[in-house]
């Protein structure tokens, strides 16, 4: 196979799927390693996609900023079961801090359905109300100014309450990941506490579903560390699970790990 054409199905595949592994390449052209790592090299000097440890990323396009109320209608079946991979990292009795968005929605409405008694500390309205009900939970909502469109409450003053408390475990939603360029978010008056979120538990699990992998938006949150768990859904392609765990990051989509 020419390399022009090499070239074209590796762009081919990194717009498809956002990754593509070396050895998958080795194995499709039928060519070796070294034919492989110079055409990636050849097209990350073009600027057509970046090379990391076991193959090549796309660059990432930028997510499209929606509306919670449009937001709230997209990938319905892959956020609840991205919720539910996330419900199987609690345990009855948990300690735990949940952002705001329209997934973490789908997330209390599965915890209800498996925990009797956790405590919940959240700056989001929508899941406060969902998880009201529940006599067994304890619940904290951080105050602060109220932000009508997220229907989250932010500011300094909420950013202050969440410095002063720890939990065992924080779920943050953010609204895009990329190995490349890190955790991003795109309410300017929401990113402090996502990041906020990272630091104040033992663990923090980032949830996204896989049509936010290897996107940016307007906020970076953080970069992409090892230490924090990235739960998806089992849509994300399994080149780019692959090479997520080839460069050190642990990545929960449902299948066999």
């Amino acid at each position: 196979m020419l390399a022009n054409r090499r070239h074209e199905l590796i762009c081919a595949t990194l717009r498809s799927e956002g990754a593509v592994t070396a050895s998958r390449l080795v194995e499709e052209f039928g060519v070796s390693l070294e034919t492989v790592r110079r055409d990636l090299l050849m097209l990350e000097r073009a600027g057509l996609l970046r090379r990391v440890h076991g193959g090549a990323v796309s660059l990432g396009a930028m997510k499209p900023y929606k509306t919670p109320e449009d937001r709230q209608l997209d990938y319905n079946k892959e956020k609840e079961e991205l919720c539910e991979n996330a419900a199987d990292l609690v345990q009855e009795g948990d300690y735990i801090a949940i952002g705001t968005g329209t997934t973490p929605i789908h997330f209390a409405q599965t915890l209800k359905k498996r925990f009797q008694k956790l405590t919940v500390i959240t700056y989001s309205y929508t899941v406060f109300e969902t998880l009201s009900d529940m006599p067994e939970y304890d619940l904290i909502l951080l105050g602060g100014q109220y932000m009508h469109r997220e229907q989250s409450f932010c500011g300094q003053m909420t950013l202050d309450a969440l410095r002063q408390l720890r939990v065992m475990k924080s779920f943050v939603f953010p609204s895009a990941v990329s190995l490349e360029y890190g955790i991003f978010g795109y309410e300017q008056t929401l990113y402090p506490l996502q990041r906020q979120l990272l630091e104040c538990c033992d663990q923090a699990y980032v949830l996204a579903d896989s049509s936010k992998f290897e996107r940016k938006a307007l906020y970076k949150v953080a970069p992409m560390r090892p230490e924090y768990i990235y739960v998806t859904d089992s849509q994300l392609p399994e080149d780019l699970a692959k090479i997520y765990r080839d460069n050190g990051l642990q990545v929960i989509t449902g299948r066999s790990q």
